[in-house]
């Protein structure tokens, strides 16, 4: 899923920085370029590093939940294995009717197990597409949220045309924004207000006033 976010995080071929300058000096010194490297903006910020841990987060629900349902799966075929291995050694013992029910609670846990297995799969594949749309959700936001951000070092550098580095072949760190965006990204992100704390959210309790001192 982390390569999922870097890759929706990419700002194509090019991205011009939208940027209105004097034409007539545009036409003298020519436009100024720099380059981006968005998944080292994606990877180092903590913007960046904040949605690439909900991303874990999602991931990790997924795995557990298949672990969960692997244990279960295992403890059905367990049983239904237990269950054969009596009727195999006890099979010249029992009378007709006790192997025929023998024979038919086998077949019970296996339909059992069977019916296991289809609906742990269903679920799992339904929590994946939840999963792969939460993270397409997350990526739209990053990408929104760090566009003004990008915007404003190009303003700050009077940078008219900002390219992505990953389709360069030789990349100048002389002409890469990368940790200005950074840099920006989480000074905005240490400065941004905390979230208010719940209404109704338990308030500590006073301290008891202490004890008048007996007078002699």
């Amino acid at each position: 899923m982390r390569k999922t976010l870097i890759a929706a995080l990419s700002l194509g071929a090019v991205a011009t920085a939208g940027l209105a300058q004097d034409p007539a000096k545009t036409e003298a010194k020519g436009p100024r370029f720099a380059l981006i490297d968005m998944s080292e903006v994606s990877n180092k910020s903590l913007m960046g590093k904040g949605y690439a841990a909900q991303l874990e987060t999602l991931r990790n629900e997924i795995e557990a939940e298949a672990t969960k349902k692997q244990n279960d799966l295992t403890k059905l075929d367990a049983a239904i294995k237990a269950l054969q291995d009596e009727l195999d050694k006890q099979g010249s013992i029992l009378s007709p009717e006790a192997a025929d029910r023998k024979r038919q609670e086998i077949v019970k846990k296996t339909r059992e197990r069977q019916a296991f297995l289809e609906d742990g799969q269903a679920e799992l594949q339904r929590m994946r597409e939840r999963a792969q749309a939460q993270s397409q959700a997350l990526n739209g936001e990053f990408q929104q949220k760090i566009k003004p951000i990008i915007d404003a070092v190009a303003k700050e550098k009077g940078l008219d045309v900002i390219f992505d580095s990953q389709v360069a072949i030789t990349v100048n760190k002389a002409y890469e924004i990368s940790q200005d965006v950074i840099v920006k990204a989480d000074d905005q992100e240490r400065n941004k207000p905390k979230a208010a704390p719940k209404a109704g959210a338990d308030k500590p309790a006073p301290k008891p006033s202490p004890s008048p001192t007996p007078q002699s």
